[in-house]
Formats: C-alpha cells, structure tokens, sequence
C-alpha cells in the first residue's frame, strides 16, 4: 500500500482486512495441560493478541498510506543502456566503524616486485577473483555476462594474457556469465567445477551444458580432492559433501590453499545449510583471508564459522545498490576482528599482495579516467557491424581496449598492438578488421543497441 492515497484506505477497509489478516496468521500455541484449559487460555490470549495486532497493524497502514508525494524524486530510474541497473542510493548496511578506505595508487607501482596476488575484481553484485602465482594465474568465477568488461580490465591491470585454469564454483549466472567472453578472448585450457551441481530438467548439469558449448576442457572436483596449481601451490576442495538439490548456492565449490605460510579461503555462495556439512566434517577452515560467501547476505558466514576461520582479513564482492542486503550487518558481526573491504568501494577490485616479510597488503588499483581520440562511430544492424574512428591528430594504441555491445553481451578485447592511425577506422564483424569470437549477430534487430569502448583498465572512452 506505500504511496496510495488517504482516500484509498477507509478505517472500516483497514480494520477489515487488519482482523481478516490476524484470523488467517494468528497461530495457537502447543501446551502441556489440559485441553479445557488450553482452550480457554488460546481464546484469550487470541482475544488480546487480535486486539493488540488491529491496532498495530492499523497504524502501520495509516503510515503507508499517506499522500503521494508531489514529484517522482522518489522513485527508482534505470538506464537499459547501463551495463549494469542503476538503482536508488544503497541501503546503508556496512557498519561505518567497519569501513576501509585505501588511497589508489597505479597498479603498476602495487604489483612492483610481487610473484603472488589476488584481485577480487569489481564486478558489481557478482563474483570474479584473479590469482597470480608468478607467471601462473587461475581464476574462482568469472562474474555476469554484463560485467565480462571489468573482468577483462582485471586481466589487463594484472597483465595476465595467459590463464592456466578456472575454477567455477556454481551455476548461477553472477558466477559463471562472464565465461563466455573470457572463452572468446583468452585461451582456457581447463575449466573446473563441483561434481555436486544444479541440473537442467534433463539431468545435465548446467556447467558441464555451458562448458561443451564453448568447447572447453573440464574436470568436475569433489571434496578431498587436491589441485596443484604450480610448484608449492595447490588447491585442496573441501566442498560440496553432497548435492543440495534446493539452492545451488550450497552446491559450492569451497577451495582453500595455502602461500608462504598464509592460508586462503573461497566459498563461492555457500550458505547455512553447506557450512555445518564442511563444519561436521572436522577439515581446518582457519584461514587468514576469506572470500566471504554469498556476497556478504544474512544467509551465510555464520557464527560458528567464522569463528573457526577467524580471517584477519575478508573481501565481500557485491553492489549494494543492487542486493541491498549484501554486506550485512550480521555477517560483519560474525567476523569481528578482521578487516573487511567490499568490492564496490574499489573501481577495479580489492588487490591482495605480501610484503617482503609476507605479511598481507591491500591496495586500491587507480583507475584514471580515459584518454583516447577513438570513437565508436557508428554500427549496422544489418551487417552486424561496429565501426570505431580516431578522430584524433595521432595514431591511437588499442591495445587492451574493450568493446562491449550491451544487446547481446559481446565482447571484444584487441589484441596488443592493435594500432589506428589518425583519421582511420576499423571495422567490426563478420568480413570485418576483426570479428566478435563466438558471436556472429552482436547487434539486435528488434531493440535498440548501445556499444561502449572502454580503455584497458576499464574507463569509458566512448558510448553509442
């Protein structure tokens, strides 16, 4: 009823639907003695208990409806070319007391002389991590499809051209959308995912169909398993147990590694339900860094679990503009001496890396706004084609960039040294300069299309 007018909601129609309400919800409690008396306590007590719910309830719907308001200053805009929604300012739920804040430095000078990193990439209410070992790097999730932009711009700013493997941890698609446009502009030669999964009404899980779309190579885990990622470093599963045919989000892949003497834990969304098996089960959950589950929501990280992971530091990876029970008090509660960052407060991530001493940094990648006189100046519904042109005075470098067509999820990252002299375009498309991999109809026919080209760590350069 929010919002309606006063006219709208007579006393006689709030006192009807009230007492219509309480009839149908009011519960009898269970006693121990006899029924006469059981009877005649739950008469008054429904008596009394209806009385108090009229009154309460009543007043509660006076207060919803009050006048409309004069303007819509009130009410929620989105923008459908927006690569990801736009909503109202978040719900405050981080505690201020828990916040952090880190100054942005270039990543270049954060990764200066560092073998080992994590970025927990900034890819709105979804989940993407980046792990660098030396020249090694994996990834735990991929993000949405819409967000396969800023997972991109994570590669670039990590300067990864190379992966070695993906871990998926569940089906949901702020898990595992941004794997099509990886699969397109990177070379993936394993893909792994929890052998306990969500199916489609076929029987096939929904990973394994998704993976032999894209022709990827693929290897399902179970707990116990062990996953050496380089020399010195590997990945032991200590979940799923067992397949929670109710939410996939307790079907979750949970990895823990360890790295000069610091320990790591991934959770993916696991929720109640898949913490007390992995809890039960007596495997060490003590952990200096936690990839908080679930993006931080009520429904996960409870307390017996944080106490037994203890984190001195945790990452929450969420928008909450979008979920905005994400980052929740409650969980903050239940981890009470570490340090937390939510990746929304970070433009490209949460950086991870050790000191000399291996003692564990946070960083702040800077991400600068965009420099560059390419355009994208036109596209062809028809031809399925995007045109972008430097309409500056120089040669334009590309390398890097990312085009992202909205419609359709496309996305192309050009390769290095990708060039474009000045007064020049290139093409994009089937017959073109270059061609969305695995996407022959980046353009819609029946909506409008919007194109954004954005800079190798992510900015925008240009939208149309």
């Amino acid at each position: 009823m929010n919002n309606c007018a006063v006219s709208d909601c007579s006393h006689a129609g709030c006192l009807l639907a009230t007492h219509f309400s309480v009839l149908r919800l009011h519960p009898m409690g269970g006693f121990t003695y006899n029924q006469t008396m059981k009877q005649r306590v739950a008469l008054k007590s429904s008596r009394l208990f209806t009385r108090l719910l009229i009154l309460l309830l009543c007043l509660a719907m006076f207060a919803g409806c009050s006048l409309a308001p004069d303007d819509d200053s009130g009410g929620i805009y989105t923008d459908e070319d927006a690569t990801a929604p736009e909503a109202v300012v978040p719900t405050q739920t981080i505690p201020p007391e828990r916040s952090i804040t880190i100054d942005p430095l270039p990543v270049d000078t954060l990764l200066a002389g560092r073998d080992f990193a994590i970025l927990f990439v900034n890819v709105g209410k979804a989940d993407a991590a980046i792990l660098r070992f030396g020249d090694t790097a994996v990834l735990i999730d991929t993000g949405s499809a819409e967000s396969a932009p800023q997972l991109i711009a994570g590669l670039n700013a990590m300067g990864i051209d190379q992966i070695s493997a993906v871990f998926i941890t569940h089906s949901h698609s702020d898990h595992l959308g941004g794997l099509d446009a990886l699969s397109a502009n990177y070379s993936i030669p394993l893909v792994y995912s929890p052998f306990y999964s969500e199916a489609d009404k076929n029987g096939t899980g929904k990973i394994v169909k998704r993976l032999e779309k894209l022709t990827l190579p693929h290897q399902e885990l179970m707990a116990g398993d062990v996953v050496t990622i380089t020399e010195g470093v590997s990945f032991t599963v200590l979940g799923p147990l067992s397949l929670n045919e109710t939410d996939d989000n307790d079907n979750s892949l949970v990895l823990r590694f360890d790295y000069n003497g610091k320990s790591f834990l991934f959770v993916g969304d696991m929720q109640f339900t898949e913490e007390q098996e992995i809890i039960a089960s007596g495997v060490n959950l003590k952990s200096d860094v936690l990839k908080v589950g679930n993006h931080g929501n009520p429904d996960a990280t409870g307390d017996d679990f944080g106490v037994l992971v203890s984190p001195t530091f945790a990452v929450i990876s969420t928008n909450t503009s979008v979920d905005t029970d994400s980052a929740n008090p409650r969980v903050y509660a239940a981890l009470p001496d570490a340090q937390i960052a939510v990746t929304q407060d970070f433009p490209l991530g949460v950086l991870l890396t050790l000191d000399d001493s291996d003692e564990i940094v946070q960083g702040n990648p800077a991400r600068k706004p965009a420099k560059s006189s390419v355009v994208v100046s036109g596209f062809d519904v028809s031809s399925q084609t995007i045109t972008l042109s430097n309409n500056g005075a120089t040669t334009a470098d590309l390398s890097g960039m990312i085009l992202f067509s909205v419609r359709s999820d496309a996305v192309l990252r050009f390769p290095e040294g990708t060039i474009l002299a000045a007064g020049e375009s290139l093409v994009i498309g089937e017959g073109g300069d270059f061609s969305f991999k695995g996407e022959d109809k980046p353009l819609s026919k029946k909506k409008d299309n919007t194109v954004i080209l954005f800079d190798r760590l992510g900015s925008l350069v240009s939208k149309l």
